[in-house]
Order: structure tokens, then sequence, then C-alpha cells
């Protein structure tokens, strides 16, 4: 399987569900975001894919999404590696925070 390396940097109450800031995937290289999402809810539960996803494949208004520095809301985004790996980050802007 050829597959690409992506980065996923965890923010906020994200990062402590997971107990990681950065999470290393190898996803295949036709990975949507919603591949991602699928496989760190895998990797740490049903919590973390309650805190990012209202329902199936749809995100939380105040979880805010990055591939490679760009916003994204659609979950069917093709992911791209950005030099050796594709960069993803979630953050979750609770009202607490600012959001």
């Amino acid at each position: 399987m050829s597959g690409m390396i992506v980065n996923v940097r965890l923010f906020g109450i994200l990062g402590k569900l997971a107990n990681k800031r950065l999470v290393a995937l190898l996803m295949p290289e036709s990975a949507t975001l919603g591949d991602v999402l699928a496989e760190l809810g895998k990797r740490f539960g049903q919590e973390f894919v309650d805190r990012v996803l209202r329902a199936p494949r749809e995100l939380h208004a105040y979880c805010q999404v990055f591939v490679n520095d760009n916003q994204v809301d659609d979950l069917e985004t093709r992911l791209k590696a950005n030099g050796s790996a594709a960069e993803v980050g979630i953050i979750l802007l609770m009202a607490s925070e600012g959001g």
C-alpha cells in the first residue's frame, strides 16, 4: 500500500483526551479529512469523536480544522502531502477559550 504520513496536531481538550499533542498517522494516498478523523476516533475513543463531530461526517461549529494551514470544513477534502507529510491541525474553540 502506498501511503503518506499525516501529522495531526491536537489542541486543548483533544490533546488531553489523546494524552499527546502530535499524532503521526500512515494513511492511504487517497485519504480524506474524514478518514483521518475516523482513524483518530479508533485510537482515542468515542469521547474524542463526540468532541469533534456533532453528527456522522459533520464537524461541530466550535471545531476548526486546518489542513496544510488552510481552514477546512468539508470532511471529503482529500489530503495532500505538503513536503514529506500532510499537516492537519484540529482546534476546538470552547466559549471559555475565546470561541
